[in-house]
């Protein structure tokens, strides 16, 4: 898993790094931004180096806040999909809270990814190649297991969701997320992360799937977006106060 967030200016071995995103696994920091000489620079840390630990103490009680969201989000669709999470508590450390945090993040969403692929089942949506249209901002929190804040930061503009589905019985298939030639996302239909796309698909384009899932899809939208104007909230605040981690 990893979880990429928009850092804005970013203090990295005496330099600072502007419009920097920040992906966190748990082996590696990837820092991506632009340089003191406008150049685009990456780099690549291992997360037990002394560097990724200032980068994440000193960017602690912001990407904490985040983590803090994330987590109610699925405990909410959670709630929606009849699988019911108990968060777990974390250790105060600065990397460990992390890196623990993404793996009991991982397991929250590999246990609404089983409730989601049940409802997807049950739905026997068949052999479909739908087009439909998106709300006027689609917001992609989760690509696969990954956690990708910066399609939060910055959303998908009045896209497509497409939803092309392969066989009759079982359901599989993949979701894109397309503005004109450019698919800004792709996902695997039985991944949690087609859920939090689907629920974004416009209500009336929404009457095209079977009632079981435009009725759940429905219920999830404005939980969906409750949270994301949180994460949004955070991240803008971060961004507009210019912090150099």
């Amino acid at each position: 898993m990893e979880f990429i967030v928009p850092m804005g200016r970013l203090s990295l071995g005496g330099r600072v790094l502007t419009n920097a995103l920040l992906s966190i696994s748990n082996k590696y920091l990837f820092v991506m931004g632009m340089g003191p000489d406008g150049d685009y620079e990456e780099h690549l840390i291992e997360v037990s180096s002394g560097e990724a630990a200032g980068i994440i103490e000193a960017g602690i009680d912001y990407l904490t806040e985040l983590m803090g969201v994330l987590d109610l989000l699925l405990v909410g669709l959670g709630h929606e999909l009849g699988a019911e999470l108990t968060l777990k508590s974390l250790p105060q450390d600065p990397i460990p809270r992390v890196i623990n945090w993404l793996s009991t993040h991982e397991g929250y969403l590999n246990t609404l990814g089983n409730a989601w692929r049940r409802l997807l089942d049950g739905a026997r949506i068949g052999r479909v190649d739908y087009r439909l249209r998106g709300r006027d901002a689609v917001y992609v929190i989760y690509s696969g297991n990954n956690i990708t804040l910066n399609l939060v930061a910055e959303p998908v503009v009045k896209p497509l969701i497409e939803l092309t589905t392969y066989t009759e019985g079982k359901a599989t298939g993949v979701v894109r997320v397309r503005v004109g030639e450019d698919v800004v996302a792709k996902v695997d239909l039985r991944s949690f992360s087609a859920f939090t796309l689907l629920a974004q698909i416009d209500d009336q384009d929404l009457r095209n799937l079977p009632p079981q899932l435009s009725t759940k899809l429905g219920e999830a939208y404005p939980i969906i977006m409750d949270h994301v104007g949180k994460l949004m909230g955070i991240i803008r605040g971060r961004l507009s106060y210019g912090e150099n981690t």
